[in-house]
């Protein structure tokens, strides 16, 4: 039965996080868990939603003998510094304070450390790879996208869906993201994000550094460090994936060291959808999902590589 730890990890700030181990006598493979986007806590859960996505990645990778380390973002939880200010430098820097401190520890094999990151978690997993040596990769809704090219394909997706939908909301939001309208909010707010000498940008208070840095990656630059990669990778999109286009792992054919999965049916949250699937309802679907388990053929893929590659050793 496996036992949780809670530590503070010392980087260029102090990380709240937990590790999650079955036995401390042997040396075992771990993996680092890279959360994505917004003010979710360590288990994957924030305000309106629960979701415990990545305490349930850890039970998943703990049965399979692994060590996890899962851990809060800046400004929330027991992590310090601010969320609002912090770069997509200051996230990457973070994961590798977080793989190197569990790489310290006596009871883990530290060439047998792996990296899943979901969501923008799958970019700050292919960056810091070329920080920090890691035997592994795993992206999960992320793989080889940009934070731009998710936000345009969200937006070009809340505006065709918006076209059948009846009343009042309907005519707001087309006329809001209808067209091109969300592509060019989008590039306004990078626009922004890249000319102001403020911290932050919007009633949202989003971090000017945090866009501008995600800014100066494209996809492409994010599918060549993911195929010049020294390691093994598994990349999966669900094809209900409305945060990002599960058809982008397409960059990744003929890549020898890349397993593409893309599961039928399977939404952002690794969970098998049950409706329409519409972005205009997607707090609902999460919401009304979240109690349900991983997607069993998620759950299966992930199992499978783990075990052909690290946790048989």
């Amino acid at each position: 039965m496996a036992s949780e730890e809670e530590i503070i990890i010392e980087g260029a700030v102090s990380i709240g996080a937990t590790v999650t181990y079955a036995d401390k006598g042997r040396r075992s493979p771990a993996v680092i868990l890279i959360q994505g986007t917004g003010k979710g806590d360590r288990d994957g859960n924030q305000t309106g939603l629960k979701w415990d996505l990545y305490r349930n990645l850890a039970g998943t990778f703990s049965d399979m003998g692994c060590v996890v380390a899962r851990y809060d973002k800046r400004g929330i939880g027991k992590t310090a510094g601010s969320l609002s200010t912090a770069g997509l430098s200051d996230l990457v820097d973070d994961a590798v304070s977080v793989i190197r401190h569990i790489k310290s520890l006596p009871f883990v094999d530290e060439d047998r450390v792996i990296v899943c990151g979901h969501s923008e978690g799958a970019i700050i997993a292919t960056i810091l790879s070329r920080k920090e040596k890691v035997a592994g990769l795993i992206l999960l809704g992320g793989a080889g996208v940009s934070l731009k090219d998710a936000l345009y394909y969200q937006n070009r997706l809340v505006a065709d869906q918006s076209e059948s939908m009846k009343g009042f909301k309907g005519f707001l939001i087309r006329r809001t993201n209808g067209g091109e309208k969300g592509i060019a909010k989008v590039d306004s707010i990078f626009g922004k994000a890249s000319s102001t000498v403020k911290a932050t940008i919007g009633v949202a208070h989003i971090s000017a550094k945090w866009l501008r840095e995600h800014g100066s990656y494209t996809s492409e630059d994010l599918v060549f460090i993911v195929r010049d990669f020294g390691g093994p990778v598994l990349a999966i999109t669900g094809t209900a994936d409305l945060s990002m286009d599960y058809r982008m792992l397409d960059a990744f054919d003929g890549a020898s060291n890349v397993e593409c999965f893309t599961p039928e049916n399977v939404n952002h949250i690794l969970r098998e959808i049950d409706d329409d699937n519409s972005i205009l309802n997607i707090r609902k679907q999460y919401a009304r999902l979240a109690a349900k388990p991983m997607d069993q053929g998620v759950e299966k893929r992930i199992r499978d590589w783990m075990s052909s590659k690290f946790t048989q050793a």
